[in-house]
């Protein structure tokens, strides 16, 4: 009886039971925490010796699990022990860049039984499959063509009903004006009073508004193209065939890197043999030549394969042509705003009212006659 480890987080419990239960029905032996640690083992030395005795190793990928400390040290012991990894796709999440050469089975999508039956596939099963129930339907009350339906109808109902509190306690809210502040100078003109004709030169007050205006214009960004660069004369075609005894299937990638080019085309099952024409400059990564035997095999023309997949090991050189890879500009739709300035000169003139002079009397004391004695004549004796 074969044995499976199988890894996951605490917070799919759920799914892992009902997994277990069903591998169990196919006769595998299945060791997973929750049945199988006894009050009092050592964590540390129990689990890496499971592992050790498993032939198989599934690791349940979800949020949860990938954030799992407990996870990470479970699948890198299985990566050292060189065993069989195969990963099951819970919920929609990024893959551990040591399994992202590892395809996985998909249970986000699908019917339990349809995906249970691949898992079986990809173990090596070829007994009959066990009959399996899917998992319990929460939403079995409903006639069959809305059950797929039911979670968009119930998050609908909840942003409807939302929607109709809000507008009831809501009140109206008044407008309050947007103030717009806009840089301005203010230039004042100085006057002078003229002593003969003191008139009040009028002020002009003279206003600049400085308005921002935008301007889209478009950015252009770079895709790395593919140009082979010969070298020493290789030769044109090497047939390898895919060597990976840790997975049954592959990814094959629209370039050379595991993390930078999305998968290209259906995975491909370990064993098939495809014709190579190019390799990258540090020849880690082969190119799939055009005009493949197996007309099944065109979806994989011009992707690439990681050497090590190909039983090649990361040592040696190929005899093939280097590509280089050669940014291309393309546009983008991408606006950028640059903004430009216009000056507008918004003259306000202030009348003043003139002042006038008027002439007020000043009265001026007139000299005012006096008395002169007038001399008489005296005797003298």
């Amino acid at each position: 009886m074969q044995q499976i480890f199988i890894s996951y987080s605490r917070k799919d419990m759920g799914f892992v039971r009902k997994l277990a239960g069903d591998l169990e029905k196919a006769g595998y032996d299945v060791w997973w925490d929750l049945t199988d640690l006894r009050g009092g083992d050592d964590w540390v030395r129990v689990i890496p010796a499971a592992i050790e005795s498993s032939q198989h190793f599934i690791i349940v990928l979800s949020p949860n699990s990938i954030e799992s400390e407990w996870v990470r040290k479970e699948y890198t012991q299985a990566l050292s022990l060189r065993r069989k990894i195969i990963p099951i796709m819970l919920a929609a999440t990024g893959v551990p860049f040591a399994l992202n050469t590892i395809n996985y089975v998909n249970f986000t999508s699908g019917e339990y039984v349809d995906n249970f039956n691949s898992l079986l596939s990809a173990l090596g099963f070829t007994g009959e499959p066990p009959v399996v129930a899917p998992p319990a339907d929460p939403f079995a009350f409903l006639p069959p063509a809305l059950r797929q339906y039911a979670i968009p109808i119930i998050v609908g109902i909840v942003i409807l009903l939302g929607l109709v509190l809000i507008s009831i306690f809501r009140q109206p809210a008044t407008p309050t004006p947007t103030s717009v502040l806009l840089p301005s100078k203010t230039l004042a003109a100085t006057f002078t009073l003229d002593p003969d004709t003191p008139t009040v030169v009028p002020t002009t007050s003279l206003t600049v508004t400085t308005i921002s205006t935008s301007t889209p214009t478009l950015t252009s960004t770079t895709s790395p193209t593919l140009t082979p660069t010969p070298t020493n004369q290789p030769v044109d075609l090497l047939r390898y065939c895919v060597n990976y005894p840790y997975a049954y299937a592959i990814n094959v990638r629209s370039g050379p890197g595991s993390t930078t080019f999305a998968p290209l085309g259906e995975p491909l099952r370990v064993g098939t043999c495809l014709n190579f024409s190019a390799r990258n400059e540090e020849g880690t990564w082969l190119q799939v030549a055009p005009g493949q035997i197996d007309p099944t095999l065109a979806q994989y023309e011009g992707g690439w394969i990681f050497r090590e997949l190909l039983g090649l090991g990361s040592g040696g050189p190929i005899d093939l042509p280097a590509v280089t890879l050669t940014p291309t500009p393309t546009a983008s739709d991408t606006p950028t705003i640059t903004p430009t300035f216009t000056r507008t000169l918004t003259s306000t003139p202030t009348d003043t009212p003139t002042l006038t002079p008027t002439d007020t009397p000043t009265e001026t004391p007139s000299p005012t006659e006096t008395d002169t004695p007038i001399p008489t004549d005296t005797p003298t004796p």
